[in-house]
């Protein structure tokens, strides 16, 4: 019988993406009561309907039901529900492997998407698990060199590790000036630094030009500045997801 081999970092990668499209689905049809045709609005109106009943004939309906509906209202909605389903699977892996998921998955140098941590594996690390794009701040050009800042939130640094980030173009194309940004950075390890890029002149809404490099693990910024622009132009800086499901 041949030696038998572990399964690789890549590999889990692979199956867990895979899980990550299963929990992307079974969330978004969760839902919130908010969220017309989910399964959360549903049980909601549920709830409501018998919240709503008010005669002096109905009050033991309300009694009797109103406590369970609001339970299955809150059930319907919790995200513990799906992360629930991999636990089997979650069991297996560390099973298969003898030894700590985490030192493990550091080793490889790979992190898990931001879903499968979410939904399907909540104990792993943040430092293994990349963030969902983060809007970290942005900037309302008002003349060369000079606009508004508007902070952003920072990486949730309780689920997920940092990334590199991005400068976005919104609202309207760049004029006729290349825009030369320069992001202070706060990186997962708490140290910070500056990244620079350059936004070129007449890029388009939705053009991007990514700072730094992949090995970044920015969790937040504290400033932005820059150089060039056009009174009228926009843009933002973001987190990289470190890949598409």
């Amino acid at each position: 019988m041949p030696a038998q081999r572990l399964i690789t970092q890549s590999e889990y990668i692979a199956l867990t993406d895979s899980l990550a499209r299963m929990i992307g689905v079974l969330l978004a049809a969760k839902g919130g009561e908010d969220t017309p045709a989910t399964a959360a609005a549903h049980a909601a109106a549920v709830r409501n309907t018998i919240t709503a009943l008010d005669q002096p004939d109905e009050a033991d309906i309300t009694v009797d039901l109103l406590p369970a509906a609001i339970a299955l209202a809150t059930a319907v909605e919790r995200e513990s529900e799906v992360a629930g389903l991999s636990a089997g699977f979650n069991a297996a892996i560390m099973s298969h492997l003898g030894q700590d998921l985490n030192t493990w998955l550091s080793s490889g140098g790979l992190r898990v998407h931001h879903l499968f941590r979410r939904g399907g594996n909540t104990t792993i690390l943040p430092a293994n698990v990349f963030p969902p794009a983060c809007v970290l701040g942005s900037m309302a050009v008002t003349g060369p060199g000079a606009g508004t800042f508007t902070d952003g939130q920072a990486v949730d640094t309780a689920r997920y590790g940092g990334a590199q980030i991005e400068l976005e173009v919104t609202g309207n194309p760049i004029g006729a000036a290349d825009i030369v940004a320069t992001v202070s950075s706060v990186f997962a390890n708490g140290t910070t630094d500056t990244r620079t890029a350059t936004i070129p002149n007449g890029s388009i809404v939705g053009a991007k030009v990514a700072l730094g490099t992949s090995a970044d693990r920015i969790v937040n910024i504290t400033g932005l500045s820059f150089t060039g622009g056009t009174n009228g132009d926009t843009f933002r800086v973001q987190t990289i997801e470190d890949r598409d499901l």
